[in-house]
């Protein structure tokens, strides 16, 4: 006869098991997908690049393989947030200097990282010959990629345009500062009334509670909804607590060092609602079409400001 304990094992196993079943169903039906997400922000100071390293670590624990391309450079890198150093970067890749795995670095829980702050810059240049050897580069990728993270340089005038133009899903990083909360504003609405994007994700960083983070996103959205013409969706918020902040000196992802803190709780959830979000199918899920629409906007983004 079965003691309570023993029921209650069992039916957490059973419990586990058919979480596993559909978790392996639901990789195998996505298996030639890759979702694609650039995470931006009006202006720095946001904790947009550490948010990027922790989804990734967060989505890596859920079995994804995750590739981050790293707009950032210098101080502000990801590269340097988890102390690494990147000797090659994606104009290598561009110059055939270099292959498109040779040039990645590897970041925790196996996630792969490309410094392309260079590359990123002369995508719009590229002659048609330059062009289908990094689409093709992309397309040769030794290991398949489940999710690509774009960590791009905050405001407009980085290559967020023909970034967000080229993903699937933006989201706009915000803290509760009026600098930050304006800038994001303006950001959306360049993004909106230039490029025709009307579906934003925002999340809230900084904030000591998820009141906190509804209360400015309702702001922000009662605002959007009045001027412009756009969709905004709460994704979620990360608390700023002490454990992210000393992570972040040990340069590790909080989810991995100090897995039961508040914050690291947070961004694991916010990695399940990103898994939870439409799935690209067909010509859209791929890496290398990412990569084509990538060099695409980038051209029709430099060509709209020499107008």
């Amino acid at each position: 006869m079965a003691t309570g304990k023993q029921t209650v094992t069992r039916e957490f196993y059973v419990a586990d098991f058919l979480q596993d079943q559909a978790e392996g169903l639901r990789r195998l039906l996505a298996r030639d997908s890759v979702r694609v997400v650039t995470l931006t922000s009006g202006r720095t100071g946001v904790g947009k690049t550490n948010i990027v390293v922790n989804l990734a670590a967060a989505l890596a624990k859920r079995g994804r393989h995750v590739l981050v391309l790293d707009e950032q450079q210098g101080k502000g890198s990801m590269e340097t947030l988890l102390g690494l150093a990147a000797r090659y970067d994606l104009m290598h890749v561009i110059r055939r200097e270099k292959t498109l795995d040779e040039v990645m670095l590897r970041g925790p829980e196996g996630v792969d990282i490309v410094s392309a702050g260079n590359g990123l810059q002369v995508l719009g240049e590229l002659g048609q010959e330059d062009q289908d050897w990094l689409v093709q580069s992309f397309r040769q990728l030794a290991k398949t990629v489940d999710v690509v993270l774009v960590d791009a340089i905050a405001g407009v005038a980085s290559n967020v345009l023909p970034l967000s133009l080229a993903s699937q899903e933006i989201v706009i990083v915000v803290s509760q500062h009026p600098s930050s909360i304006k800038d994001a504003y303006a950001l959306i609405k360049v993004l909106n009334q230039n490029f025709a994007i009307h579906r934003f994700h925002i999340l809230a960083s900084k904030v000591k509670n998820e009141l906190e983070a509804r209360a400015l996103y309702d702001n922000m959205a009662e605002v959007a909804v009045r001027f412009l013409d756009v969709s905004l969706d709460f994704m979620g918020y990360v608390p700023f607590d002490e454990k992210l902040r000393q992570a972040a000196r040990i340069c590790r992802p909080v989810v991995e060092a100090f897995p039961v803190a508040e914050s690291a709780k947070a961004l694991r959830g916010l990695a399940e609602t990103m898994e939870q979000w439409p799935q690209p199918s067909g010509e859209e899920g791929r890496l290398e079409a990412f990569m084509q629409r990538l060099i695409q906007s980038s051209r029709m983004a430099a060509a709209g400001f020499r107008l």
